[in-house]
C-alpha cells in the first residue's frame, strides 16, 4: 500500500489559489494516471510526472489511486479539517522477473518465459494438472516484495478427507511436503468440479519464495495463479 502522513497548517496556508479546504500531495512513479476520491466525489490527473497537489473541498477519508494500467496502488488519506496537507507517497510492487504484468502463469499461455515446472505436475492444453501422488512448486524462486495477495483459481478433481494446500515457501520442500509448514497456506476449499480461487495473504513477505502446492492424495487443474 502507501505510506500517509498529516502535516498541520494554518487556515490561510491551507487555503490555495483554487479555493481549496485542503490539499493532498502525492509523490508516485511518474508516468501513470492519479485518482483522489471520497464519496460520488472524483479528481483525476493523467499524465503525472512523479509529485501532484491534489486541492480537496472537504472533510472525509478520500482514497488516492496511481496506475499505470497494468500495476496500481492505493491510500486512504484522512482530511479532518481546513487548512491541512497531507502527503501520500505510492510505490508500484516490483514485477518478477519471470512474469508477465505480474501474472505467473494462465491457461492461455502456460508457464511464462522463464518459469519451471517441478514435481508431480504437467502442463496439458494450457492447465496446469496436479498429481494425486505429490506437491509441485514453481521455479526459481519469486520476488515477493510489494505484493500483498497470491490468488489461485482452478477445479478439484478427486475428492478425499484432506484437500491439497496451496503454499508459499522459502524453500521448494516447505511448499510440495505436506509435513512443513510453509510461510504462507491455504487449504483448497473447493468442492469437485466447482472452479475455486483460493488467496493467500502474503503482504508480510519480502524477497524470494517458492510457490506451488502440497498435495494430500488429490487431483487439481489450475488455470491462474497471479500475484497483485
Amino acid at each position: 500500500m502507501g505510506e500517509a502522513w498529516i502535516l498541520k497548517r494554518g487556515a490561510a496556508a491551507g487555503q490555495s489559489a483554487q479555493g481549496s479546504h485542503a490539499m493532498i500531495c502525492v509523490s508516485a512513479p511518474a508516468g501513470g494516471s492519479l485518482v483522489c476520491a471520497r464519496a460520488d466525489e472524483s479528481l483525476r490527473l493523467d499524465g503525472l510526472d512523479g509529485v501532484a497537489a491534489v486541492p480537496v473541498n472537504a472533510n472525509g477519508n478520500w482514497n488516492v489511486t496511481v496506475s499505470d494500467g497494468v500495476r496500481g496502488r492505493s491510500a486512504p488519506v484522512p482530511i479532518t479539517g481546513g487548512g491541512e496537507l497531507a502527503c501520500v507517497t505510492l510505490t508500484y510492487p516490483g514485477t518478477p522477473a519471470v512474469s508477465e504484468s505480474g501474472k505467473l502463469f494462465t491457461a492461455a499461455g502456460g508457464l511464462k518465459s522463464g518459469m519451471t515446472l517441478n514435481g508431480t505436475a504437467v502442463v496439458v492444453g494450457g492447465i496446469l494438472r496436479e498429481g494425486s501422488t505429490g506437491g509441485f512448486w514453481l521455479g526459481p524462486a519469486v520476488n515477493l516484495t510489494g505484493y500483498s495477495t497470491l490468488t489461485v483459481t482452478g477445479v478439484l478433481c478427486v475428492s478425499v478427507e484432506r484437500r491439497s494446500r496451496i503454499c508459499v515457501g522459502s524453500t521448494s520442500e516447505k511448499v510440495k511436503n505436506p509435513a512443513l509448514e510453509p510461510e504462507a497456506a491455504a487449504e483448497w476449499m473447493g468442492g469437485v468440479g466447482v472452479e475455486y480461487t483460493a488467496s493467500l495473504d502474503i503482504s508480510s513477505l519480502s524477497g524470494a519464495y517458492y510457490i506451488g502446492s502440497a498435495s494430500m492424495g488429490n487431483n487439481l487443474e489450475l488455470t491462474r495463479i497471479v500475484l497483485s
